[in-house]
């Protein structure tokens, strides 16, 4: 974020990362955001297989674009008070897109992201036969997603 202020959703990540344990439940929706807030959740974590499985009903194997993904995040965001951390899968392509998705996820609201090692075609974390980039090509990917 360019110009973050006190309360921004990162900073109150952050603050709730220095009180540990923090358990940010999985969720896929605004609903289920909900659900969860009003369950006691402190921060909510948007699932890319779960988005993936709700709206497609297909396993979690690179087929939500990053646009389909900001567009949830944002309708998460906006239903909840906590923080959000989301899906970025492999930030969606190189540097330069990895870069695009870091603004655009922040523009959604979200708190934080992870970002994936996978090689494309990627899969879930839960599937056999997953193959991680180069550690120099993860860096650079790292590196574009903090400027």
């Amino acid at each position: 974020m360019l110009h973050p202020k006190l309360s921004s959703p990162g900073n109150v990540l952050r603050s709730l990362l220095d009180q540990p344990p923090l358990i940010a439940p999985g969720v896929y929706d605004a609903i289920t955001a909900k659900l969860a807030e009003q369950a006691g959740a402190k921060a909510v974590y948007l699932s890319g297989a779960g988005v993936t499985n709700s709206m497609t009903a297909m396993p979690d194997i690179g087929l939500l674009t990053m646009d389909e993904m900001a567009r949830q995040a944002n309708y998460v965001c906006s239903a909840v008070q906590v923080p959000v951390i989301a899906d970025a899968d492999t930030g969606y392509g190189e540097s330069w897109n990895v870069m695009r998705t870091v603004r655009e996820f922040e523009r959604a609201g979200l708190a934080g992201l992870h970002l994936e090692d996978q090689m494309s075609p990627k899969r879930c974390g839960h599937l056999d036969g997953k193959q991680v980039i180069p550690a120099s090509d993860m860096a650079a990917q790292i590196t574009a997603a903090v400027k």
